[in-house]
């Protein structure tokens, strides 16, 4: 026979359950970002960039509330979570390999590219780090691991784009004497 749960337990599972709707939601307004054309301007991008970051903290909130109440919710919650998380960047890895692909001339020739370059640099470097780390820790299934592979792909193929129009930007301003 099981415990009745407590109200507060209950709205915990409540929230971690319309939150968990919410990431799908954004994640599928991520791929209709993908299936789009490519961002044509920088702050197109800034624009995706900035929804797949806010889907990144949605999974850190979730995961979070998750720990206190495991025990309560779908069994594979934590599967499908990570699951999830992986899709998103997988498809943000996407459409920015397809951007740095065709980059606007205010990523390659403004005075401000070499900063949003290195930005860009940093980041991807990050989710190599996560995904080659993913693939060592994880259990993951012959699908996932594919998938994984390929994302990684592409993260390399994109750092070596931006590695490419970095090399070509401008240099900072020097101070005349």
């Amino acid at each position: 026979m099981a415990l009745p749960l407590d109200p507060q337990q209950v709205r915990k599972v409540r929230l971690v359950l319309q939150m968990a709707k919410k990431l799908q939601r954004d994640i599928g307004i991520l791929q209709r970002y993908r299936a789009d054309q490519p961002p044509k301007a920088f702050f197109d991008f800034c624009r995706i960039r900035n929804h797949h970051n806010e889907i990144q903290g949605l999974v850190f909130v979730i995961r979070d509330k998750m720990a206190e109440i495991s025990d309560l919710l779908p069994a594979g919650m934590d599967t499908w979570l990570m699951t999830a998380k992986l899709r998103a960047i997988s498809i943000f890895v996407e459409i920015s390999l397809e951007f740095v692909r065709n980059p606007p001339l205010t990523l390659t020739g403004s005075l401000t590219a070499r900063d949003v370059l290195d930005n860009e640099m940093r980041n991807f470097s990050e989710a190599r780090t996560f995904f080659n780390n993913m693939l060592m820790e994880q259990a993951v299934d012959d699908k996932l691991s594919d998938q994984l592979d390929r994302t990684l792909g592409m993260i390399d193929e994109t750092i070596g784009i931006i590695e490419g129009l970095l090399a070509k930007s401008r240099n900072y301003l020097e101070e005349f004497v």
